[in-house]
């Protein structure tokens, strides 16, 4: 546990460096922009996951480059304390963006009398639950990625999730604006926005299948690996 809680602290000391005032400041602002611009919760939480999801990448690159990977076995770290420590590091990194851009968003609402009621913000984080899942599946997909091939191997390819839920979210858009979606997913839509808890469970769900099998195939692809 010991060494698995000194991994994560390595993690954010190694990543420190790119948490600059400048790029805070850019990204703070771009979220108050959005907030104010779309008057939702949702537009400024998928900035802070955005923020997290480029984040990710940077113990990888610089593992990479400094060929820490070979140090952390030195040290004693095994490969399973390495891949445990680096989705622990994600999942706390997207906390913190959450959490961050959540209470910037809702205090910038505030101000611009713009937060709406109770109801409204429940459906509010339902969208951002779900932009947030998006996000989140697509890290899932990144990580085995760089645990297999390394970051230098691994950018380029990495791209590929944004592009496909890029042309998701088009395909729904262009539907919904030309001859809509079929009658079968409105109406399975419509009835899991009425329920909050049902997309809450969906979520969920889908989001523990998705990360226990990018973390079984994080490690199998990590213990192949050569140092």
């Amino acid at each position: 546990m010991n060494k698995l809680k000194s991994f994560v602290r390595l993690d954010f000391v190694t990543s420190k460096p790119y948490f600059t005032a400048k790029n805070l400041l850019i990204y703070t602002g771009l979220a108050v922009y959005m907030a104010i611009m779309s008057k939702n919760i949702a537009s400024s939480i998928s900035i802070g996951m955005m923020l997290a999801t480029l984040f990710v990448s940077h113990p990888f690159a610089l593992s990479e480059k400094s060929n820490m990977d070979a140090l952390y076995v030195t040290l004693g770290a095994d490969r399973r304390t390495v891949v445990r420590g680096r989705y622990i590091f994600t999942l706390l990194l997207n906390l913190c963006a959450v959490s961050f851009i959540l209470l910037l968003s809702v205090i910038t609402l505030f101000f611009a009398n713009s937060l709406g009621n109770i109801e409204g913000l429940w459906v509010e984080l339902g969208l951002a639950l779900a932009l947030s899942a998006v996000f989140l599946i697509v890290q899932a997909t990144q990580i085995p990625m760089y645990f297999k091939l390394g970051y230098a191997k691994a950018k380029i390819m990495s791209i590929l999730p944004f592009f496909l839920i890029a042309a998701f979210v088009t395909y729904f858009v262009m539907n919904a604006q030309g001859n809509g979606m079929p009658d079968g997913v409105n109406t399975f839509v419509q009835n899991l926005f009425g329920n909050a808890l049902a997309i809450g469970a969906v979520v969920i769900a889908v989001l523990a299948v998705v990360v226990f099998i990018s973390y079984k195939l994080s490690l199998a692809f990590y213990r192949k690996r050569e140092f």
